[in-house]
């Protein structure tokens, strides 16, 4: 069974934000890294994750109480890092995750707490659909 490692996006800082970033920082950041979270971390060096905001946040946060994206804090609107998964997790668990957040993406955190990358259902169909073709030449 492969992890989470196995199927992740890696991260780069520039995709990720900070508790004091606007909501439109966090949803540029999102558009740039075509991702659908923008992990948010204490410091853009250590990438520790303290959370994370999902197009979903943006949306319900922001956009349906029909406040200015520039004017929202992402500490306002952001996740927990709960919301998060593990590297070392398998693939199993970060689709749980994903449906228990209510999320087309997430973080995924090293054993150090650190950002190392996000996990989507794309690309846990990706992975599934290469798997399955893997499988079917085989036979």
């Amino acid at each position: 069974m492969s992890c989470c490692s196995d199927v992740m996006e890696p991260i780069e800082a520039s995709s990720c934000c900070t508790r004091q970033d606007t909501a439109a920082h966090a949803a540029r950041a999102m558009r740039a890294s075509g991702c659908g979270c923008a992990p948010v971390v204490k410091d853009r060096e250590s990438l520790e994750l303290v959370g994370a905001v999902t197009e979903r946040d943006v949306c319900c946060g922001v956009a349906a109480e029909d406040r200015r994206a520039s004017d929202v804090q992402v500490e306002e609107i952001m996740r927990p890092s709960s919301a998060c998964c593990h590297a070392g997790e398998p693939v199993e668990e970060a689709r749980r995750r994903l449906h228990e957040h209510r999320a087309t993406s997430l973080p995924v955190v090293d054993e150090a707490g650190g950002c190392c990358g996000t996990v989507s259902i794309h690309s846990l169909v990706t992975t599934e659909e290469n798997r399955t073709r893997g499988r079917g030449a085989s036979q």
